[in-house]
């Protein structure tokens, strides 16, 4: 834009806004409405297993959208998040290869708010910019329902004029911080930090619209 007239810089700039303006409306019209796709969040508490019942819902031809997917694209070498969190957070996360290492990143976050919310700054635009290409393009091709896997669905928020209902996976505080330990190699304390950086399990569970629970041992029930 800087090579432009500064009558140029307006009428694009002003065009942009029009466009955006135009998508935000319509996308939130059609996607709230019945006419033609329906929105579904799923979420759930840090190892409740929300990847599980995704990979579920995919086997039985479900559109299954992911946002841990998009935040590991849009931090890849070169993409604007990936300058982001760099500008923010120094070239002391990198690995020797010039990716993000995620558990240095993570250990800074993890106990840190202030850090937490300047990496969603850093990242979150982003990620809403991939899956709103990811919607619209199910939209045009005419998929009736499409299901977002979204961690911090009701953390964020900025998402949610547009779903038509949300899907918790739950399980016990108790089981998804011993997941969590197994799972990441973490320490009680670790677990608990990373556990506490969201809104709790019982929390979400009040909020849903539809529970499924991942309690279990061997199998995903569904309980309200």
């Amino acid at each position: 834009l800087d090579s432009l007239s500064d009558e140029e810089n307006f009428g694009k700039q002003w065009y942009q806004r029009r466009v955006r303006g135009v998508l935000n409306y319509y996308t939130n019209y059609y996607y709230k409405s019945n006419l033609r796709m329906r929105l579904i969040g799923l979420t759930g508490g840090i190892a409740s297993g929300k990847s599980s019942v995704g990979q579920v819902l995919r086997e039985h031809g479900a559109v299954v959208l992911c946002c841990d997917t998009a935040a590991k694209q849009v931090v890849e070498q070169g993409c604007p998040g990936y300058n982001k969190v760099i500008a923010k957070f120094g070239s002391d996360i990198l690995l020797p290869s010039g990716e993000i290492d995620r558990s240095k990143l993570g250990s800074l976050v993890f106990n840190n708010e202030e850090n937490r919310r300047a990496l969603n700054r850093c990242i979150h635009p982003e990620i809403a910019k991939v899956i709103r290409r990811q919607i619209i393009w199910h939209f045009v091709k005419g998929s009736s329902l499409v299901f977002i896997d979204i961690p911090l669905l009701y953390e964020g928020g900025n998402i949610n004029p547009y779903l038509n209902s949300v899907v918790v996976v739950y399980c016990t505080a108790e089981q998804q911080q011993q997941r969590v330990i197994d799972r990441n190699d973490l320490t009680e304390e670790e677990a608990q930090a990373r556990i506490a950086s969201q809104l709790s399990i019982e929390d979400k569970k009040a909020k849903a619209d539809h529970v499924i629970d991942n309690s279990g041992c061997s199998q995903i029930q569904r309980v309200r």
